[in-house]
């Protein structure tokens, strides 16, 4: 008769550990399924404004084309030759404009899948500054100046060249984009013992003290930049593909006195035995 209790009370005994074990369990469970769950609803807010940007983004190159094209159609017997060219340049603008957007959102799909590969090479930075600047000259507004200075060794430098032309042209483009007529826009390379530096400087808008935080996150634009052109991702994936190589992007910038833009490579041995030929 005593059996059954004892054999119960052993039962119980040896079941009671795994009960409150279960307990932590379920709170991971439970924090897991939150942050899933709030991943999702930043996965879905991504979209939405990702939507929004480009239905925002594409109506006004989309207006420019129409207006040339139905121009064209209308009036071709009417317009000069330099009319006509007028018009297939606005045409042109348009879709780089567009294209440009759709650039930037699948870059940053790509980025937030992981699938963004880093291609390591050595090259001449000096040679890569030097002719970016000189296919951003016709993107420059009038008398608007694009300096370049090097400073540093003489060397080929190891990094991933197109996320790098990516990096400078963004940053090109923003300091274009947001700085007046004949403004003064700089960029400077430096290869020190130690680092691979790239600096652009401006003398444009500048970016509001209090926004400055928010600089980084994906579709910020800073309150003074809204009645510009711009989606808010370049900067974003300027970031991520410097870190993608190891680097750190900072800034400094005062509002309506300019803004500069440091991104920073750490050297390693494979910088150091590939003179530029």
């Amino acid at each position: 008769m005593l059996f059954k209790p004892i054999l119960l009370q052993m039962i119980m005994k040896e079941s009671k550990p795994p009960l409150e074990n279960d307990a932590p369990s379920l709170a991971g469970v439970k924090k897991e399924f939150e942050t899933l769950l709030a991943r999702e609803r930043e996965v879905s807010r991504l979209k939405g404004q990702m939507v929004s940007i480009a239905s925002h983004e594409f109506r006004t190159p989309l207006s420019s084309i129409q207006l040339s094209a139905s121009m064209i159609e209308h009036y071709f017997d009417r317009l000069d030759r330099a009319k006509i060219f007028h018009h297939l340049k606005k045409i042109i603008q348009a879709v780089q404009d567009m294209t440009a957007v759709l650039d930037d959102i699948l870059s940053l799909e790509k980025i937030d899948s992981g699938k963004i590969p880093l291609n390591r090479r050595h090259f001449d930075l000096a040679s890569l500054g030097r002719e970016i600047l000189d296919e951003m000259q016709s993107l420059t507004k009038k008398d608007q100046q694009l300096q370049y200075r090097y400073d540093g060794e003489e060397c080929c430098v190891y990094l991933d060249q197109n996320l790098i032309r990516h990096c400078i042209t963004n940053l090109i483009s923003n300091a274009i984009k947001y700085s007046p007529e004949a403004g003064i826009i700089e960029l400077k390379t430096d290869i020190t013992e130690q680092f691979i530096c790239v600096q652009v400087k401006d003398n444009g808008i500048g970016i509001p003290e209090k926004e400055q935080p928010k600089l980084f996150e994906t579709f910020f634009r800073a309150g003074n930049a809204k009645d510009i052109q711009g989606t808010g991702l370049g900067l974003s994936i300027v970031k991520r593909y410097v870190e993608l190589m190891d680097g750190s992007v900072s800034f400094s910038s005062v509002e309506n006195i300019g803004t500069v833009f440091n991104l920073s490579f750490p050297r390693g041995m494979n910088d150091r035995d590939q003179p530029v030929k």
